[in-house]
């Protein structure tokens, strides 16, 4: 019993002296980090000579360095030298003392001869080169690592490290050099690597200096090694980085044919330039790889691709040009004559019933075609039926066909009530209620759907609920407006009691104007509101309607002026995040500004976290800045 107290009692003194050494241990650092560095030193000096471990020499050395105590520095230094031969870094460490001291000749001597010293091992040159990094020796660092890889035979060797070096020193053309002799074997594996550290590159790059010194050194390096496809990959990739979507085609063509390819580089060139919307440069590649003929695997989805490209082109102008819409109708025609309606081509039928109503002004054929497809809609497939009777019913309210309009509405609604096919079914008659001005019933569907899992129909319908709520009330002292002159009843689809809600009554009727593609008549309605309903709460949603407008009519500069009065007067409303997120758009798709548009986007995710655009908008930051 008495061993075992004994043993006991050791045992405890022990763990007792442990714990007080390691609060003077954190006595010590407080002390240091404090300034009290003469306190502090009174704990480091013996806890050094009782325990030299590199922690304890680490702050200790730091603080004989701030109390400029050089004397005992050098002792210090000079011991763990003798114990520990091998570790170079206390040559470095004893160079910069007499450095410090002002003996330059003296350090440099203990610099030249650590790296004299150094054996040949990887480890070694890397620890070396860490230890004059340590103290801003950048030169004497990138020296280590080059005679690094010229004892050890490597020239790749030290990658990241020596682009790390020269990234601190801002040398643009050292970064460019080290990834060029990075992937000069041509080996694809590498090249994720070298994306990664010529994004950081060019991520700050505002004037776009990087850019053009990288492109310049990229075609140069093209020239000189025509046979390494890994100078045409990175400078096909950061063509589409910065947006050259037309010149990026021209190396993706290159490609293609020297890899005897199938097309796929030019397709994802393709889909890229699609989602930026540069149409031109995807309707190109498209039409190449469609030119390879039917012995390309894409050839049949490229024809489909095309299509689509240049119906969203299409939509995405105001106004739009008949003669194009025209031209367009025939490539969907001849396309469902040779491909037939059915559940394979419903995209395209939905999209070339859309057209034919709403941009060739032929809505009997569009109902016809989408009645054809309705019925002969798959039994299995449901949805897709519900999906051409949504269409349906929307070229039903652009004729002015209201009753039957909202009874396929009321179907979809009532036979997928918990799908989004239903939801969205249910807001099209909301809006359609709104339009002819039963703001009551609108609204409270509106609020039903507010718990749609959709989260976008959610908020959408949020937004329209709190919109008529706000404007329901009757506005008073505006101007009269001449009604029948200006601003027709179009298919008697609107009341004539214009005494009350005056404002929203408008701003329903630009909306239904939108809705047909009518922007120049929907902007008499806007700029009449505050005529009307001068004390009505429109303001920030008439700006952001003109923009959307604007963007259209390609006026992008009368667009970034009425996103930022709304962010700017009334950042707190339903809209400002709507307005940040265009904004960015607008500058990243066609005002090409990438830093901007990342700069606002960051702006949108700090300021509104709980957006419905967050999420976009990281995923298109992300882009911007690389990371695809």
């Amino acid at each position: 019993m008495n061993k075992l107290l004994l043993s006991l009692i050791f045992t405890i003194s022990i763990f007792a002296l442990l714990a007080q050494h390691s609060q003077e241990e954190q006595l010590a650092v407080q002390y240091y980090q404090q300034g009290e560095y003469e306190k502090a030193k009174a704990i480091f000096k013996p806890l050094f000579d009782k325990k030299p471990d590199s922690y304890i020499y680490s702050y200790y050395y730091a603080l004989l360095l701030q109390l400029q105590d050089y004397k005992e520095l050098e002792k210090v230094v000079k011991s763990l030298q003798k114990t520990s031969p091998n570790m170079l870094k206390y040559d470095i460490d004893l160079g910069y003392v007499y450095e410090r001291q002002g003996d330059m000749n003296k350090a440099l001597k203990e610099y030249d001869a650590a790296i004299k010293k150094l054996p040949d091992q990887e480890a070694a040159y890397r620890e070396l080169h860490y230890a004059f990094l340590g103290k801003a020796k950048r030169d004497y660092a990138v020296d280590v690592l080059l005679k690094g890889r010229k004892t050890l035979q490597n020239s790749k060797i030290f990658f990241k490290e020596m682009v790390y070096v020269y990234s601190n020193l801002k040398n643009t053309d050292k970064i460019i050099e080290e990834v060029f002799n990075f992937v000069k074997d041509g080996d694809n594996k590498q090249l994720a690597e070298a994306q990664t550290i010529l994004q950081d590159l060019l991520q700050d790059d505002e004037d776009n200096t990087n850019y053009s010194v990288l492109k310049t050194a990229l075609q140069k390096e093209i020239q000189k090694y025509p046979n390494n496809l890994e100078y045409l990959y990175l400078l096909f990739w950061a063509y589409q980085l910065n947006k050259e979507f037309s010149e990026a085609l021209i190396i993706a063509k290159s490609l293609d044919k020297r890899t005897k390819g199938d097309g796929v580089v030019v397709l994802e060139l393709a889909n890229n330039a699609t989602q930026n919307r540069d149409y031109e440069t995807a309707k190109e590649a498209l039409q190449y790889i469609i030119a390879k003929g039917e012995s390309s695997s894409y050839f049949t989805s490229a024809k489909f691709q095309l299509l689509d490209v240049k119906y969203l082109q299409l939509i995405s102008l105001s106004p739009v040009n008949i003669q194009d819409a025209k031209l367009l109708e025939k490539e969907f025609n001849n396309l469902v004559n040779e491909y037939g309606i059915h559940s394979g081509t419903a995209s395209w039928i939905r999209k070339y019933a859309h057209l034919l109503a709403f941009y060739v002004n032929n809505a009997p054929e569009a109902i016809e075609i989408l009645n054809t497809a309705i019925a002969g809609a798959d039994n299995r497939n449901p949805q897709q039926r519900a999906l051409y009777k949504v269409d349906l019913a929307d070229i039903l309210l652009y004729s002015g066909n209201i009753w039957d309009a909202t009874l396929l509405y009321s179907q979809v609604d009532k036979d997928f009530p918990n799908d989004t096919i239903g939801q969205n079914a249910k807001f099209k008659n909301a809006k359609l209620s709104f339009y002819i001005g039963e703001f009551d019933w609108a609204k409270s569907q509106l609020d039903i759907l507010r718990a749609a899992t959709s989260k976008l129909i959610a908020n959408d319908a949020m937004q329209f609920s709190l919109l008529i709520t706000d404007n329901e009330e009757e506005e008073e002292g505006g101007e009269d407006v001449d009604e029948e002159e200006d601003f027709p009843d179009f298919f008697g689809l609107f009341g004539n009691d214009f005494e009350k809600n005056k404002g929203l009554r408008y701003f329903a009727k630009a909306d239904f104007l939108l809705f047909q593609n009518k922007d120049e008549q929907a902007l008499k309605y806007l700029d009449s509101i505050a005529l009307v309903a001068p004390t009505s709460k429109l303001s920030d949603i008439v700006l952001l309607t003109k923009a959307k407008i604007f963007t259209r009519q390609k006026k992008y500069f009368e667009a970034e002026k009425y996103y930022k009065r709304i962010y700017e007067v009334y950042p707190d409303g339903l809209y400002g995040d709507d307005a940040l997120y265009y904004l960015g758009e607008l500058y990243e798709y066609y005002l090409k500004d990438v830093n901007r548009a990342m700069e606002i986007y960051q702006k949108l995710m700090k300021e509104y976290p709980g957006s419905l655009f967050v999420v976009d908008a990281r995923k298109r930051f992300r882009t911007l800045r690389g990371d695809f």
